[in-house]
């Protein structure tokens, strides 16, 4: 699957509401973790808002935070304490979604992105992605990120909707939209639920997990760009997120040069922003 690249421009008001929440349920997570001694740290665009504008990059609409898998298993094991308010969407829990990638959802809000329509009815949320043990060796771990790569996306495309991204998409994109929905045809009477799949990229990201010391987010297309070396990653440093002390990675400028490459302190043209696009937003009446 292509790096799939999807912008929308939201009404002024309605993007600073949608900061305001998420800041709010980032703050909620944050006692929660503290609770439970799980570190966590921010990545990707909400890293960078943090070192390039101290906050939120102006048109982003969502946080990603990460986590190693020890400080998941925490997180998991409590995950019913996040209730009434949140609900933890994981591969490893009853609440799915159409990827590995666990977000934290907002219940009585709806945030859908295109992938998920008709699929998935999740709420405002985060992502938290999961930094996992990987070979230490670089042309093994290359392996090992391709093969993970390869069943992450048998199980997107066995699960998302593409239909919303069809509109506008590149003839080379198109074919890979079809091949999902082949894939998803056939699915629906081989692995209905996702669940061979699913087993077999968990069994698969297990192989190596306690092993090793390097890490990356395995089925994330920047896999092999965000390779972390374990003292890179904790103990976390602080950096001010509008009125938060947003935890960081140990070298998050490391971090933020290997995916972003050296020029991510320059501001992108409007044709090359990334967000998440929702195909439908609801608030909270209170809010």
């Amino acid at each position: 699957m292509s790096k799939q690249i999807t912008y929308k421009s939201y009404e002024p008001k309605v993007l600073k509401k949608l900061h305001t929440v998420q800041l709010n349920m980032l703050k909620d997570i944050d006692v929660f973790c503290r609770k439970y001694d799980i570190h966590y740290f921010a990545v990707s665009g909400t890293a960078l808002g943090a070192v390039r504008h101290k906050g939120y990059i102006p048109w982003d609409d969502d946080i990603d935070i990460a986590m190693l898998r020890d400080d998941y298993l925490k997180m998991l094991e409590h995950r019913d304490e996040l209730q009434p308010k949140y609900t933890l969407f994981s591969a490893d829990c009853e609440n799915k979604y159409y990827n590995f990638v666990p977000i934290i959802s907002m219940n009585d809000t709806r945030m859908i992105v295109p992938l998920s329509k008709d699929v998935f009815d999740t709420g405002i949320f985060i992502d938290v992605f999961l930094y996992e043990n990987i070979p230490d060796d670089p042309q093994e771990a290359k392996r090992y990120i391709s093969k993970c790569f390869f069943w992450r996306n048998i199980y997107v495309m066995s699960r998302a909707n593409f239909e919303l991204l069809w509109p506008g998409a590149t003839f080379v994109q198109k074919c890979k939209y079809t091949i999902s929905r082949v894939v998803r045809f056939f699915a629906k009477y081989i692995d209905p639920d996702g669940m061979k799949v699913r087993k077999k990229y968990l069994r698969l990201i297990d192989k190596y997990y306690g092993k090793t010391n390097t890490y990356t987010v395995l089925g994330d297309p920047y896999a092999n760009d965000v390779i972390m070396k374990g003292n890179e990653i904790l103990p976390n440093k602080y950096l001010l997120f509008e009125d938060f002390q947003m935890p960081m990675m140990a070298d998050y400028l490391v971090n933020l040069e290997r995916k972003f490459g050296s020029n991510y302190m320059e501001i992108p043209p409007e044709e090359k922003r990334v967000n998440h696009c929702p195909y439908i937003l609801e608030f909270r009446k209170s809010d």
